[in-house]
């Protein structure tokens, strides 16, 4: 609620100004034919910003500063950072106007430092790389990808709760494994004796 009170009154200040020092003597310019008519348009298209292109900046702010340790990928690094990576990497298709994608991110982030050198998090906005999206079907967002040797493995749709997460990595883990089994998965890191035979 502050954030759109806060746009209001920032769109009536500079529309009262535009209408006080404007002074547009026509009227043919709502802003500035007089100090209350621009404080009344400045305000309404300060509620305008909010809803609109406000609120897209504001969300991808916010999704920005919960990075943590998720790359931002596009169609130019997807080949060497996903399909060429030495490790399982989880792809989070997501956009910027999509409330569960916010939701989700701050379980990724979680995720990501848990597994870090053994699962690479990456992340693709659909709005800006449209094409990589739909060469991996994704149409609803957020959508997880999960890629081992350079393939899809698994497609996730929608939220899911941290623990189905670390279920779902963990078989991504195991699987690899099988292939490479010097990656180990979190239930070898918590097993008895895990510590003693890494020293």
């Amino acid at each position: 609620m502050m954030p759109l009170i806060l746009s209001i009154l920032v769109g009536a200040g500079a529309g009262a100004a535009l209408g006080y020092f404007g002074q547009c003597r026509s009227g043919a310019c709502p802003l500035m034919a007089s100090w209350p008519r621009g404080a009344i348009f400045g305000a309404l298209l300060g509620a305008m910003f909010h809803y609109g292109p406000g609120r897209e900046i504001a969300g991808a702010r916010a999704l920005r500063d919960m990075d943590g340790p998720m790359q931002a990928v596009g169609a130019a690094g997807f080949e060497a950072e996903v399909l060429q990576s030495d490790v399982p990497v989880l792809v989070d298709f997501y956009a910027t106007w999509c409330g569960p994608c916010k939701g989700l991110a701050p379980t990724l982030v979680r995720l990501a430092e848990a597994y870090q050198g053994r699962i690479r998090f990456v992340k693709v906005d659909v709005d800006k790389d449209a094409a990589l999206a739909s060469r991996f079907g994704v149409s609803a967002v957020p959508t997880l990808l999960l890629f081992r040797a350079g393939l899809p493995a698994e497609t996730l749709v929608g939220g899911l709760d941290e623990r189905s997460l670390r279920s779902r990595l963990d078989s991504l883990l195991a699987s690899s494994r099988t292939a490479d089994p010097g990656v180990p998965t979190s239930a070898d890191l918590s097993a008895p004796g895990a510590a003693a035979g890494s020293r």
